[in-house]
């Protein structure tokens, strides 16, 4: 399965927690090009996350066939959606980074939101070719553990493969 993430917002410019905001114009160039690279055919399934970003790159790169599924939404991060990092406390951040089982902001801990995104995968009878989701959604299908979360990293508007023995 090909894990597409969404093109770039201006969160992912500013450094911001949470957040749906619609793709800026590097987002949207980025997706275009992205899509003439893709080769998926008309028949195959593509699934994205709810937010506007993901929904976005999905109809850039497969010009309405895409599927929004809600189990994809991003990780919930309670208080501090909207926030840059700087606006919270060092101790909230370092507790949040290092125990997957933190939850200062009130939301999803790490642990919960790799679960529940493994969960949709378990779910599926068949994955779909591709999906197209939120970076946080990414890192959580390539992860192999809570633990390695913050150890995986991605970028706006890339293609990473889930490979097999992974599915």
């Amino acid at each position: 399965m090909l894990v597409i993430t969404a093109g770039r917002t201006g969160p992912n410019r500013s450094v911001r927690f949470g957040g749906d905001l619609s793709l800026d114009d590097r987002g949207r160039r980025d997706s275009v090009a992205l899509g003439t690279e893709l080769i998926l055919g008309s028949s195959e399934t593509v699934v994205c996350g709810p937010e506007r970003a993901s929904r976005e790159t999905g109809d850039l790169l497969i010009r309405g066939g895409v599927v929004v599924d809600e189990r994809l939404r991003t990780l919930d991060v309670g208080d501090w959606a909207g926030r840059p990092p700087e606006e919270i406390s060092p101790d909230e951040l370092g507790a949040w980074f290092s125990d997957p089982a933190a939850r200062p902001h009130g939301g999803e801990t790490i642990a919960e939101f790799v679960d529940r995104i493994g969960r949709w995968r378990v779910a599926m009878r068949a994955l779909p070719a591709a999906c197209v989701v939120a970076m946080p959604v990414a890192q959580a299908l390539l992860a192999t553990d809570a633990d390695h979360y913050f150890a995986t990293e991605v970028r706006p508007a890339t293609v990473y493969e889930v490979a097999a023995r992974d599915q």
